[in-house]
This record gives C-alpha cells, sequence and structure tokens, in this order.
C-alpha cells in the first residue's frame, strides 16, 4: 500500500483520474488528485505561472498532507511538474510514474512554419476592418492547423500567458537528476507527445522502464485504466521489497 499523488495534464482536472483513482484504491492504495490552479474547480493564478510555480504548489499541498514515502504520477503537463519535483530529489518521494509526458521542446518543424506563416497572416487580417464573423474562424484554423488547439480554447488571459510560458520550456537537462526509481507509460499512437520523446526520456533518466501501450494514445489512465493500474501496483510492490 502507498500514498500516490496524481497530477494531472494541460485542460484537464482531477476528475480525469476518476477511473484509474477507484482501480488504485482496490487495491489498497491511498489516492490524491488535487485540480491544478485554473484547471478543474480551481481558480486561476493572479500571474502567469511556470512549471516551478505549478511545483511549488504540487510540493506544498504534498506537505499541507504530511505524505510519506508517496508516489508522483504525472501526465503531460502535469508530467513536466513531476520531472521538476523529482529532479530536486524530495526526501519522502520513492517513486515517478511519467505518462506520456510533456517537457521535451521540440525542433523546428513544419507544423511550427505553417503556424507562424498563418500566424502572420492572421495579424494582417485584423488588422484590417474585417467583419467579426469572418476573424474567429480564421482565428481557428491557423490554432487547428497548427496543433495548438488547447490555446484556442482558453479563456482566461493568464492561462494563454502560462501556456506560453510552458511549452518554451525545455527539462530534457533534468532527466539525469532524476535518482528514484521511474516508470514511463505512453501510448504507441500518443500524437500529442511523440513517442520518441518516451525513448529519449527514459534513455536520460537513470535505471527507468519503458512501458509502451499498443493501440493507446495520449491518455493512457482514461483509454486503458485498468493497465495502467496494474502497471503501477506491480511497479510500486517490486520497489517496495527492493527497498527493504
Amino acid at each position: 500500500m502507498a500514498d500516490i499523488v496524481l497530477v494531472h495534464g494541460w485542460g484537464r482536472g482531477s476528475k480525469s483520474f476518476d477511473a484509474l483513482k477507484v482501480l488504485l484504491e482496490k487495491r489498497g492504495h491511498v489516492v490524491y488528485a488535487p485540480d491544478l490552479p485554473g484547471f478543474g474547480v480551481a481558480s486561476p493564478p493572479d500571474t502567469a505561472w511556470g512549471i516551478d510555480e505549478y511545483a511549488v504548489f504540487v510540493r506544498d499541498y504534498i506537505e499541507k498532507r504530511d505524505l510519506r514515502d508517496f508516489y508522483l504520477y504525472g501526465h503531460s503537463f502535469g508530467g513536466q511538474i513531476a520531472v521538476k519535483l523529482a529532479a530536486t530529489r524530495p526526501v519522502r518521494l520513492q517513486g515517478l510514474i511519467l505518462a506520456s509526458a510533456a517537457g521535451i521542446r521540440p525542433r523546428p518543424s513544419v507544423k511550427v512554419s505553417i503556424f507562424q506563416f498563418f500566424s502572420a497572416i492572421g495579424k494582417m487580417v485584423f488588422s484590417l476592418s474585417v467583419a467579426s464573423a469572418f476573424r474567429e474562424p480564421v482565428r481557428k484554423f491557423v490554432y487547428w492547423l497548427s496543433g495548438e488547439r488547447d490555446y484556442y480554447h482558453l479563456q482566461a488571459p493568464v492561462m494563454k500567458e502560462i501556456f506560453k510560458k510552458v511549452i518554451r520550456e525545455d527539462l530534457t537537462d533534468y532527466f539525469q537528476k532524476i535518482s528514484v526509481p521511474t516508470l514511463i507509460v505512453w501510448g504507441e499512437n500518443d500524437k500529442m507527445t511523440p513517442l520518441a520523446d518516451a525513448h529519449t526520456m527514459h534513455t536520460n533518466i537513470p535505471g527507468s522502464r519503458l512501458e509502451i501501450l499498443e493501440g493507446v494514445g495520449h491518455t493512457p489512465h482514461v483509454e486503458c485504466p485498468e493497465k495502467v493500474a496494474e502497471l503501477m501496483d506491480t511497479f510500486i510492490n517490486s520497489n517496495d521489497i527492493a527497498s527493504r
């Protein structure tokens, strides 16, 4: 039995862990799943936070509950936060699970070039006296084409600034600083965080284990919660035995 803290991804919330939480609790684990500021039922922060501020939020959440010998699960954006926390070597952290984790900034690509090109066109369009009914479809098309749908659907201005900050941060240099046992879980069909990122993390996080899930996309704990719960339970139990 272990305490497990689940950190959700961008645009989601703690509710995304409902199925996984039930399955882990049936195995005897105690599960905690906070809503990060700006997601779920939590209000946005007053200023544009980066990964550091979100990591402090999760650390404070853990310390307020006096969790000991806990495991940290981070999905996507939550994986970025989990990497930052694990790299600081918190004494009570026993293990790390990264699921389709973000944190590796992609090299300039065709998609980025398309986004920049259409953004320039968009600025020209918006500078003209064009009917608002036309502007919105243009904006939506630009963000859809570039793959930045998360950005387009943001409502609070501060969350747009936060989004721009977190996607610019590359955590590759932090991987080798992680000293706790680490399980990396990835969907083979993940289109948001490419499978190549999983291999990069596996190569650079000492002693890490990689599990690739067939037919699964960007949200393993939603698409196959039973499999994820099984992998986590096995990982935790084997780690507990090894540490005795």
